[in-house]
Formats: C-alpha cells, structure tokens, sequence
C-alpha cells in the first residue's frame, strides 16, 4: 500500500478545514452576547431583563424562566409537547424561546442594537 492519501487529496482537506475555520469564526463575529431578555406574553411585554443578573421568572404559573451566567432558558412549561424546554439555552441578539401553548415568546437583544437604538432617537 503505497501512499494512501495522495498530494491532492491532502491539499483538498487542508482547504476545507480552512474553509471550515474561516466560517466558524465569521459566526462568532456576527453572534453577539450580552444585552437583554425580553419577555412577551399573549403579544404583551412582560418584562425586560439583563443577561447579566441571575434571574428566575416565573410566568403565570406556566412557564419557569431562567437566566444564568448570561443565557436563557426554559426550566419548566406546562405545555403537553414542553418543545420550548427542548429548544436549549440562547445567548446571542435574536435568538428566540418561543411556547406557543402559553403564548410566551423570550427574545434576546444585543448591548450594541440597544445602544444603536437610544442613540438614534
């Protein structure tokens, strides 16, 4: 067996894990942390919290909200499917933690939006 992987192959592969780190760190550039997590209910504002406080929420007795060590996520729902429990923690300007069978919707927006924002008005 002689020379398993050629010269073309390994320059092939080195390409890719350029290509590959090169994308990994444009979404790292894109996604920003911190900032604040907005909470709605039924389309109303429930309140307005930083990811920079430990915090837990509780939502009418259906939804448990936790924010720690700046990220979010649903602890507890009493929604039969509990898909937003299963949609993880977020950290980043828009992510969303949506629980449509309590109409609550947690969203997350960057330091930089809201200083561009108080800015501009």
């Amino acid at each position: 067996m002689k020379n398993i992987i050629k010269r073309k192959d390994l320059i092939l592969i080195i390409v890719i894990l350029i290509i590959v780190g090169i994308g990994l760190g444009a979404k790292s550039l894109f996604s920003q942390k911190g900032g604040e997590v907005t909470i709605k209910v039924d389309g109303k504002e429930y309140g307005t919290y930083s990811l920079n406080e430990d915090k837990t929420i509780n939502i009418d007795e259906h939804n448990i909200i936790v924010i720690k060590d700046g990220v979010v996520h649903m602890e507890d729902a009493d929604c039969p499917d509990k898909l937003c429990i299963k949609q993880g923690k977020i950290d980043s300007n828009g992510q969303k933690i949506v629980c449509l069978p309590n109409k609550t919707i947690v969203e997350i927006s960057s330091e930089k939006e809201i200083e561009d924002d108080v800015q501009a008005k």
